[in-house]
């Protein structure tokens, strides 16, 4: 990753300086010579520079160049990491730069988005140029107490760390991470301090996790059902907070086969499995003061023989029998055997589950998640997190009529509704597998789990973290 170094220091001669400003007000120029001084002021005039958020100016003929950084108008954290991950972009070609911010927290947000613009997976390409690859191998911030931001930049390395983890497990081929090897990546992640329970074929079919044995049952690659947790603080029993995640490594649809273009995002379905597991790895590294608990289950969807068929009736973690009309209607499977495991083993009073069921993403696109939940603070908690973090979401009703369509008359219920396209039934499917007493949040990630580029976008970490931190 790249190097983030705050110092006191002035910078060497040769190294790039970026000076970060905002629109009307003037550039900080104390550091530069009287020349290079006189060199920016002209460069702001001649092209009519404004500094808007995002932009940047070269200012050549000093003892090295210098980049003018708009910030916009608003000191926000998230304006200043966004426009950190632009000056990625703009200092790709140079080796070191030292950059100097207005204060302390502007310099740190901008290290940070300059880190998440960094991302990069191109570890299967073999035809890349030299010039593809950047140069950039440090940056250096002015700032008056080095101690003080080296510490509190921890924190930000820890999230960036995160989400980059977040996004290799999504951008992996189906063919490289198979349920196994994900298991065994998170089993991994111990020398961190967290706990991992790794539940194979036997111990899932001995435990009665019948929903998760049943979508898996048409792969060569074996499901695993892996438990997470972090102890913040031993002292208490309890848990503060349970995480649920969607871990499909790739979706045909079984049996109820997926069209041709309908499978080129499926081995992404494991997402919401994906952004647990790194929100966890970040509460390790940050060492939150909170207990959390998190269940992912890890399958395959595939349509050979052996694949659950239409009509069948399986039984999930808690007894409650399940009829599947549809075997492209899998995520919500999983996803309700490991909120029943979580409930009957864990002491945990709130749960939030993320998945891509594909429940909203046609109505918000890639603006908001969709939020249901059956507890109004906890509702309010996450939608702060969201406004918070970045990553918004969009409140939607949870309602009894929903809950009729899935009715199986010969069953107790069944994935999908009959003669009906509600969607929305997926989160009614759920909400059966809920305890009373239990505050319970389904958040459908779908729209938000590809970049513009067409990469995993990592969110729901930032998300998540905020919601631990607020605990």
């Amino acid at each position: 990753m790249l190097e983030v170094i705050f110092t006191k220091d002035e910078p060497l001669k040769d190294v790039v300086k970026v000076i970060a400003m905002f629109e009307d007000k003037p550039a900080t120029v104390e550091f530069l010579s009287t020349k290079e001084a006189k060199l920016v002021e002209t460069a702001i005039i001649q092209a009519n520079f404004e500094a808007k958020a995002g932009d940047y100016l070269n200012v050549y003929g000093g003892t090295s160049k210098i980049v003018l950084l708009g910030l916009g108008k608003n000191d926000d954290d998230l304006n200043i990491q966004g426009v950190g991950e632009k000056l990625f972009n703009i200092l790709f070609n140079d080796e070191n730069a030292y950059i100097v911010a207005e204060n302390d927290q502007i310099a740190q947000n901008l290290a940070y988005g300059v880190l998440l613009g960094s991302y990069s997976f191109d570890k299967y390409k073999t035809e890349k140029k030299d010039d593809e690859y950047t140069k950039l191998e440090q940056i250096s911030l002015k700032v008056d107490d080095v101690e003080k931001n080296t510490e509190e930049f921890k924190s930000y390395v820890a999230m960036a760390n995160g989400i980059r983890y977040c996004k290799d497990l999504c951008n992996e081929p189906a063919s490289y991470l198979t349920p196994e090897v994900f298991a065994y990546d998170i089993k991994r992640l111990e020398y961190l301090g967290l706990d991992v329970e790794l539940l194979n074929l036997d111990a899932i079919h001995l435990k009665g996790l019948g929903l998760v044995e049943a979508v898996a049952k048409g792969s060569s690659n074996l499901p695993y059902v892996v438990i997470m947790s972090w102890r913040g603080n031993p002292e208490k029993n309890d848990y503060d907070l349970g995480l649920v995640g969607k871990g499909v490594c790739f979706d045909s649809g079984g049996v109820s086969l997926k069209s041709g273009g309908g499978m080129i995002e499926m081995k992404m379905d494991m997402t919401g499995a994906a952004c647990v597991v790194a929100s966890m790895k970040v509460a390790a590294l940050q060492r939150i003061r909170k207990n959390i608990v998190a269940v992912v289950s890890l399958v395959e969807n595939m349509p050979d023989g052996n694949a659950v068929k239409i009509g069948d009736i399986v039984t999930a973690y808690n007894g409650r029998t399940v009829e599947v009309l549809n075997a492209d209607a899998e995520g919500r499977l999983i996803v309700a055997d490991a909120l029943a495991y979580m409930q009957k083993n864990f002491k945990v009073s709130k749960i939030v589950d993320l998945a891509t069921l594909g429940t909203i993403s046609a109505m918000f696109g890639n603006v908001y998640a969709g939020l249901f939940s059956n507890d109004e603070k906890l509702t309010k908690t996450l939608i702060a997190a969201g406004e918070k973090s970045g990553e918004k979401l969009w409140h939607l009703p949870m309602n009894e009529d929903y809950e009729k369509m899935i009715k199986s008359d010969v069953a107790d219920i069944k994935n999908i509704p009959t003669g009906q396209s509600a969607r929305i039934t997926s989160v009614a499917f759920l909400n059966k597998f809920i305890e009373k007493g239990t505050k319970w949040a389904h958040i459908d990630i779908s729209g938000l789990r590809l970049d513009k580029t067409g990469l995993s976008s990592g969110f729901g970490v930032k998300l998540l973290n905020e919601v631990m931190k607020g605990l």
